[in-house]
């Protein structure tokens, strides 16, 4: 008889089964993060929740790769236009993290879509405090500072955007409505058009040069802009006028 070989028997068999369990678990933590992280966008939001989700659920993951899994998971909520479970979601991200930038710029982009556009503000500056550097979080608060009327403001942080990463469409849009909101018309025109330049069918360029062209007395040339913009773009006009831009 060798019994006193079964338990090493059995002992070698549950190591095996375990070692096997542990790949496949691994695996498939692998495969989450692949859909938490979503890197190229190539799958749904709804896919990226449900990864970024069984990764928060495992517990397997360290305190700043699961402020990340929540902040990735905002960032689909976001996408999909649910401010509020983005917060939460960046809200957890920062609890975790506190000197995480990205996850305060995320969640002033989501506050700034509900229209709190003070605590917007607040975020992009911690977001700014963290990483000074950052040029979409300087991009959105030069927008931002827009909204609530504080055009000489922005018009710092739009530069810095730029000389940060320069001939970038949105920030030169951004600059373009400033320059437009402080009745710099010339320098508004050269940045709508080379944001044009850079997307031909950019309708909130095309609906700022429209402007700046009828403030110039081209009559014609800003019907055909504002209409083009229109038609790209219905809300065009009621984003304008958020600008205090008409």
């Amino acid at each position: 008889m060798r019994i006193s070989q079964r338990p090493t028997t059995a002992a070698a068999c549950l190591a095996a089964v375990l070692s096997l369990a542990a790949t496949a678990a691994g695996a498939q933590q692998s495969q989450n993060w692949k859909w938490c992280v979503n890197k190229e966008k190539e799958f749904s939001a709804d896919m990226q929740i449900k990864g970024c989700a069984a990764i928060i659920q495992s517990g397997r993951e360290n305190n700043d790769d699961t402020a990340i899994a929540y902040n990735n998971r905002g960032l689909a909520y976001y996408d999909k236009d649910d401010n509020d479970r983005a917060i939460k979601d960046f809200s957890e991200a920062i609890r975790r993290n506190p000197k995480f930038g990205r996850a305060f710029s995320a969640r002033a982009n989501a506050y700034s879509d509900k229209g709190d556009h003070n605590r917007a503000i607040n975020d992009y500056n911690e977001a700014l405090r963290i990483d000074p550097k950052n040029p979409v979080a300087l991009n959105n608060r030069c927008d931002e500072l827009l909204v609530i009327g504080q055009a000489a403001a922005a018009l710092p942080d739009c530069d810095e955007s730029l000389r940060i990463r320069p001939g970038h469409a949105n920030a030169l849009m951004h600059r373009g409505n400033v320059y437009l909101r402080l009745g710099q018309l010339d320098k508004a025109m050269a940045d709508y058009e080379s944001t044009l330049t850079l997307d031909a069918k950019n309708p909130r360029a095309l609906y700022g040069r429209g402007l700046v062209k009828s403030r110039q007395g081209d009559a014609a040339g800003s019907a055909g802009d504002i209409a083009s913009a229109k038609a790209l773009d219905a809300s065009i006009p009621a984003e304008f006028a958020e600008r205090g831009l008409r």
